[in-house]
């Protein structure tokens, strides 16, 4: 009896040298933000935004406050979630409260005078969107609220991103208590801008966009997208839930430059087309 050998699979393992002076580069970019603009403009967002209270109702240094608490939050996160879970976490934690104390001098050396508050607190949330995003992209964290956010996930049983809401919300709420209702408005308009930029960083700007069609007028269709845009198109069988009749799905992947010629160009040969659009952040492969 004879048996195929089989092949070896090669995986080619991570570069975690390069993973971790990506992660260095956000966390400094996260710390410098924070330095610059969350902090003077008393921006109460995450756990830095705790610290941010702290500082000024007890004058503690936030990377003190920081450091201290990451170390208990750390050592909770080993017993409850194991090193595995939570090792990158942990190095970040105890990475970005030194980053924090580095940077806090360059407020001496940057003079912001002049500008509007509203422009410096966007400035602080691109910043810090782009940094975290780096920092999250590579799988490691700066810890704070993550590690709290997913110890209240394991014990209370709540979706992750439900905790994130309440664990911002909360912090939100105290700044309201010891800043007034300026900062919320703030800190609200850091915390969207900043989930945006983290997504655009970790997934990426969408540079195609691929197109679902349902037609009676297929020929025409496929003709159109052939011919005169010169892009492939897949035919995919397709069946209706509610009626059962069978009908032809062109499924077709354009440039987002094209997503109104493309869209205009199949409503004007059938107007009662049904087409579902969405993002395609990477094509492997033949197009």
């Amino acid at each position: 009896m004879f048996f195929k050998k089989k092949k070896k699979v090669i995986v080619k393992k991570n570069n975690w040298l390069l993973d971790f002076a990506i992660f260095l580069l956000g966390a400094t970019i996260f710390a410098i933000s924070f330095n610059l603009f969350l902090l003077p403009n008393n921006i109460a967002v995450g756990f830095s935004g705790l610290s941010v209270i702290v500082n000024s109702v007890w004058g503690i240094k936030p990377s003190v406050f920081l450091f201290v608490s990451y170390i208990f939050l750390g050592i909770l996160s080993f017993i409850f979630l194991g090193f595995h879970s939570t090792k990158k976490a942990v190095i970040g934690s105890m990475i970005y409260p030194i980053l924090v104390e580095l940077t806090s001098y360059m407020n001496s050396y940057v003079d912001f005078y002049g500008i509007e508050k509203i422009v410096l607190v966007f400035c602080g949330a691109l910043a810090s969107g782009f940094g975290s995003g780096l920092v999250y992209k590579v799988g490691y964290s700066t810890g704070g609220t993550d590690i709290i956010n997913t110890l209240i996930s394991k014990f209370f049983k709540r979706p992750i991103g439900t905790c994130h809401v309440i664990s911002n919300a909360f912090i939100i709420a105290v700044g309201y208590l010891i800043f007034g209702i300026s900062t919320v408005i703030y800190s609200i308009i850091v915390v969207y801008v900043m989930s945006i930029i983290i997504d655009k960083v970790m997934i990426g700007i969408s540079e195609s966009k691929t197109f679902k069609i349902i037609t009676t007028n297929e020929t025409a269709v496929k003709k159109f997208l052939l011919s005169k845009l010169s892009h492939g198109v897949t035919v995919l069988n397709a069946r209706g839930g509610y009626t059962g009749n069978v009908v032809k799905m062109i499924y077709c992947v354009v440039p987002t430059r094209e997503y109104f010629t493309v869209k205009e160009g199949i409503l004007s040969l059938d107007p009662e087309a049904v087409i579902m659009i969405s993002d395609v952040y990477e094509v492997i492969g033949n197009k």
